[in-house]
């Protein structure tokens, strides 16, 4: 009888997700854009035999939202033992998550900009006026430099 509902079981797809052991959550964090980005692994399709064949290895690339108006992506590579238990993971371009991290990232993601950030544009601004007045200056002081030697730039201390 359990034959049957084994077999039964493997047709029936379970739908459960993560709740039968089937999908592995995966959260990392961007480095570049510093977004949160979740993914999943599907342990019955995704995984592939280890260099060694003795358990299994998977490589994912996850893309950021653009939301922020900054794309990357970021590679994780996960190894597991022979029964689909993590055993190692790396990523590549950020940095892993637990569950609970990924939560806090993603409510600082989407948090309204701090008002700090309002005073930085009219300094930024200000900054660049400055900088275009000196370079109104340095030209000025340059073509009264170069208008003012009209004898050819020799020196005629006889």
């Amino acid at each position: 009888m359990n034959l049957i509902r084994w077999f039964a079981g493997l047709f029936s797809g379970g739908g459960g997700g993560s709740k039968n052991g089937r999908i592995l959550p995966v959260y990392v964090l961007s480095r570049r854009c510093n977004e949160p980005i979740a993914g999943q692994v599907d342990l019955y399709n995704e995984l592939s035999l280890d260099e060694e064949e003795t358990g299994y290895f998977c490589r994912k690339v996850l893309h950021t939202s653009g939301e922020s108006r900054c794309f990357d992506q970021v590679e994780v590579s996960i190894w597991f033992d022979n029964r689909k238990n993590m055993t190692e993971h790396e990523v590549s371009g950020g940095r892993w998550l637990s569950e609970a991290e990924y939560e806090q990232e993603l409510v600082r993601f989407h948090a309204p900009p701090e008002e700090d950030d309002e005073d930085f544009l009219p300094a930024l601004n200000a900054s660049k006026q400055r900088t275009a007045q000196a370079r109104r200056a340095d030209t000025a002081h340059a073509e009264d430099h170069d208008s003012g030697d009209s004898d050819g730039g020799g020196d005629d201390s006889d």
